[in-house]
């Protein structure tokens, strides 16, 4: 394979969204915090986001290079409005077997439909495949993705990606079950035995994870879902599969999303990872940490627990969910380009 800069091609320069626009642009400061989560959380609202965006996550924003990855963000500024855009580009520098860079973009409803998230889109192109370059070597061999992910209703922004030349590499279906009934556990498989998540080291844990995750065709998005489990992880509702030497069978992370309750006045659980070991497939693992996990946040008064299912597992979660009583809810869809 040819070098990232070969196949990236970067701009020697990228200049911010033109002021046409009626937008100033300017690189993110920690006292725009304020302004961008109000922006975000109106937009998440107006959009009917599934999944709504942290106060940590918003405060990492501030971080830029001097953070555990590489990050760029830029605002949108109107004369009257004050914030109304905002553009980032991440590298997943925790990623070993491709360079990612993540791209998001938020932007008022009042600014939509004037241009600004086509130019917006064209800088974080641009950026992200300079970024790239920078960070992993120009002669790096290993396989490149600008990506992001889209909720599946939001039609106009997937426009937007595929008219920019992204394609939809992945689609996930996001599920949820009602939790009136749950309170009694399902049974575990014979030789092993489900315990708090607390118990397990979390490097052996992540070990499992990125060995479960080894062969699935999103490599890029294994780490991310990992950092993105541990961002509300509850023990609580989080168990492991253990067999009786120890050996770690599966492991079911769930989450409290705080911004999900606050948004929707409803208090729910979500599952944001779950692995089986390869050898203990087909046996019930699954499903015993799924019962374990909709057991401990029936206790504790939430009204459903959540999952979402990769369509194309060739495990075929989707099924395996639905028959543990979650029910298809909306989807996620991943968008990339590909070098």
């Amino acid at each position: 394979m040819t070098g990232l800069a070969e196949r990236l091609k970067p701009p020697a320069l990228v200049s911010f969204p033109g002021s046409h626009l009626g937008l100033r642009w300017r690189s993110l400061i920690p006292s725009d915090l304020g302004a961008v989560a109000e922006l975000i959380r109106q937009v998440e609202k107006e959009d009917d986001a599934i999944f709504r965006t942290s106060s940590k996550e918003i405060a990492d924003l501030a971080l830029g290079q001097c953070g555990a990855a590489p990050l760029e963000v830029i605002v949108g500024i109107a004369q009257d409005q004050g914030i109304v855009a905002l553009g980032s580009v991440k590298i997943l520098a925790s990623l070993t077997e491709a360079a990612v860079a993540i791209v998001n973009a938020v932007i008022h409803p009042s600014w939509r439909g004037r241009g600004v998230g086509r130019s917006l889109l064209h800088w974080q192109d641009g950026r992200a495949r300079q970024m790239l370059v920078e960070y992993f070597g120009a002669d790096c061999e290993l396989p490149a993705s600008i990506a992001n992910w889209v909720d599946g209703h939001m039609t106009d922004r997937r426009r937007l990606y595929i008219a920019a030349g992204f394609y939809a590499k992945h689609m996930f279906q996001v599920m949820y079950r009602d939790l009136e009934g749950s309170e009694s556990r399902g049974p575990v498989p014979e030789g092993l035995h489900v315990v708090p998540m607390s118990e397990v080291s979390f490097s052996k844990l992540h070990h499992v994870h990125s060995e479960v995750f080894a062969d699935h065709p999103l490599t890029e998005a294994r780490d991310f879902w990992w950092e993105r489990a541990l961002e509300d992880y509850e023990d609580r509702w989080s168990f492991v599969a253990l067999s009786d030497d120890g050996e770690i069978a599966g492991y079911c992370m769930s989450g409290r999303p705080a911004e999900s309750w606050i948004a929707h006045g409803r208090l729910e659980a979500y599952i944001n990872t779950i692995g089986v070991a390869p050898a203990y497939r087909g046996k019930g693992v699954a499903s015993a940490m799924v019962s374990a996990a909709t057991h401990a946040a029936t206790q504790d008064g939430m009204s459903r627990i959540g999952i979402d299912a990769d369509i194309k597992s060739p495990t075929h979660a989707q099924a395996v969910y639905e028959h543990l009583g979650f029910l298809n809810d909306r989807t996620r869809v991943f968008y990339s380009i590909d070098q």
